[in-house]
């Protein structure tokens, strides 16, 4: 099956608008509203997804059906909120971003462990429910990750599995928008420091790096969040004021990278320093 650029790009788009737009209704059902910028609200969305994904396949499928259902509740949020949460300024940065990235996904060839079990683990969620002992079939199927959980939202009309790499591509996204909003305030206040030179080479370092979205696999997503819970930290040393604030973005940033690969588990012990 082939697609037409026009389609690869609407249903790119509709992906991560409707991500954004989950993000949203989070912040509306937990009642927290400092936590807003497109980068923040982006990353929100990609754990909404990622905690409805490992649920919802306890109980089914992530079908044709059900995932369409789930896009157009995160876009019909998105319009309705965009108004009110997002800076036009801001929409500037978020489209030159992601159409940067857009290039960098269909250019790139896939992870090498892509046919090994990334697609498989992918291609099970979105044709079966929980089936306990999968592991006995492949050693791929004993080491899931919410990013296989997250690809499998992303299987839709159309486009089918064309959009499997959408899930690492929106981190790394979201993650840029963060570093550039920090950026920018810093030269608006004229406030520079250590932390506006780590923040620059912290955005050199993904962007020359980590360029190659499709080969990411489980681990350079959760490396690059691991970068922005270090500026964080600092920025929260540097101004402890902010404590609610930065509790609010430890966790949420610390449970995508602690479900992306188990082994990163270990960074909550910053928790108990």
């Amino acid at each position: 099956m082939e697609i037409s650029i026009f389609e690869f790009i609407f249903f790119y788009f509709l992906i991560v608008l409707s991500t954004i737009g989950l993000g949203f209704l989070s912040v509306k059902l937990v009642g927290e509203k400092n936590l807003n910028g497109l980068g923040y609200l982006g990353l929100l969305g990609v754990f909404f997804l990622i905690f409805y994904s490992m649920l919802g396949h306890l109980f089914f499928k992530h079908g044709l059906v059900s995932n369409s259902i789930v896009m157009l509740i995160g876009l019909t949020c998105f319009f309705l909120n965009i108004k009110t949460l997002v800076k036009k300024s801001e929409l500037g940065i978020f489209f030159l971003t992601f159409t940067v990235l857009f290039i960098s996904v269909v250019i790139i060839k896939n992870h090498d462990d892509f046919s090994y079990y990334h697609f498989p683990y992918t291609y099970y969620l979105n044709e079966y429910p929980l089936i306990v002992g999968m592991g006995q079939y492949g050693h791929g199927f004993r080491t899931p990750s919410s990013l296989f959980y997250l690809n499998s939202i992303f299987y839709l009309p159309i486009v089918k599995y064309y959009m499997i790499n959408v899930g690492a591509l929106m981190i790394m996204g979201f993650s840029n928008l963060i570093i550039l909003s920090n950026l920018i305030k810093t030269v608006k206040s004229k406030q520079f420091n250590y932390l506006f030179i780590l923040g620059l080479l912290s955005f050199a370092f993904i962007n020359i790096f980590f360029y190659r979205i499709a080969e990411h696999g489980t681990d350079r997503s959760a490396q690059i969040l691991i970068l922005i819970f270090v500026m964080e930290l600092l920025y929260f040393i540097g101004s402890p004021k902010t404590y609610k604030l930065f509790l609010n973005k430890t966790f949420l940033l610390l449970g995508i990278i602690a479900s992306l690969k188990a082994f990163y588990i270990l960074y909550f012990i910053f928790f108990f320093t």
